[in-house]
């Protein structure tokens, strides 16, 4: 789902914590990382009200990253994502793609949240099915405020980019990790970003489902912080070296430390929560039409949270369905002058950056 055209193989990623990039390149059949970085925008949560400032730190954050990683394109591939874009499965009489181009906004007015005035939209028809005798197609529906779109390209501007493509956060997981996935599989993409998560079921390797939920990365970090009565920036700083989910059992026996015992407290507390949403979401996901009545077969984790330790065994004891961590680079080559250590420390936080840059290989 796109917002814009054009060709490239760098992949930004502008979330509301870090950037991160990523520079591919085609090679015979292969695909090789060619560069790659990661940069915080501040320290601590910005204040969502404080858009000037948290412009000119993500300016400043962006220039930072691409300067100290060698990185000097001048052309990216970018997303957008949260409350001010939306995703809607509409059914509709059945037509051809340019036929529903020209009646788009109409259907979409009935479906979209925002001021159909002000928004950009884009749409893929998912397929054609019959229902009651009747030919109907399933179309996937993207509404993005034209604001979060206007400032998402002034960010880029001042950081003397060029926008080729914005696409949704969403969407670019899915071209990470499912483009050689079993054409039968149904999978859950659960991305966890700062402020929230979200869910992407894929079936035949195609969206029929998309939720956001209200607990991200800093929900962690906020409950360490009040557990051990640290400031924000020393608890994710414990979360990146300390965080884990301890077993029960292990708990009991004595092995870990008090200290351990409240890090684990506060991760399994917030852990649980995302467990109940997704429990939910899956739920719902149920309920839908036949067309969706599949099970899920794999939930795959992305996002820097993905990498606390036990996090994929706990939601996967819960869900009784095995959740894996995303490898976004499974599939790519190492160039000799990338840092590995990057991918190491980070691994699924460039899940983002790397579907967007793939999508410009294509």
């Amino acid at each position: 789902m796109l917002f814009g055209s054009g060709k490239g193989s760098i992949g930004l990623d502008i979330s509301s914590d870090a950037v991160k990039v990523v520079r591919l390149k085609k090679v015979g059949n292969n695909v090789v990382l060619t560069g790659i970085g990661l940069e915080k925008i501040a320290p601590e949560p910005l204040d969502e009200d404080a858009v000037g400032a948290k412009h000119e730190l993500t300016v400043k954050a962006i220039k930072t990253m691409l300067y100290n990683n060698g990185i000097d394109t001048k052309k990216v591939r970018t997303s957008v994502s949260g409350n001010s874009v939306v995703v809607r499965y509409v059914k509709l009489p059945h037509m051809s793609a340019t036929e529903l181009r020209d009646v788009i906004r109409f259907e979409a007015e009935e479906h979209i949240p925002f001021d159909i005035e002000h928004v950009i939209i884009d749409f893929q028809i998912i397929k054609e099915m019959i229902e009651k005798d009747e030919r109907m197609i399933l179309v996937l529906l993207v509404a993005a405020k034209e604001e979060l779109i206007y400032d998402h390209m002034e960010i880029l501007q001042r950081s003397g980019l060029e926008t080729l493509h914005i696409n949704v956060d969403t969407f670019a997981v899915e071209d990470a990790l499912v483009s050689d996935g079993k054409e039968e599989e149904v999978v859950a993409l659960v991305d966890i970003g700062a402020r929230m998560t979200n869910i992407n079921v894929v079936e035949n390797k195609c969206s029929c489902f998309n939720r956001d939920i209200l607990v991200g990365g800093n929900d962690f970090t906020e409950t360490i912080k009040r557990e051990l009565g640290v400031n924000f920036l020393e608890a994710e700083q414990i979360k990146e070296a300390e965080g884990v989910i301890i077993h029960s059992e292990d708990l009991s026996s004595g092995t870990y430390s008090e200290r351990m015992s409240h890090i684990s407290y506060a991760i399994e507390s917030v852990g649980a929560r995302l467990l109940d949403e997704l429990e939910r979401s899956f739920a719902y996901y149920y309920t839908q039409l036949p067309v969706y009545r599949k099970n899920i077969d794999k939930v795959f984790l992305s996002g820097g949270t993905a990498r606390l330790k036990n996090l994929d065994e706990f939601l996967a004891a819960g869900l009784g369905i095995p959740v894996v961590i995303a490898d976004p680079f499974v599939n790519i080559k190492m160039s000799p002058k990338v840092n590995v250590n990057t991918i190491k420390k980070y691994g699924s936080a460039f899940t983002v950056a790397i579907g967007l840059a793939l999508r410009g290989l294509k």
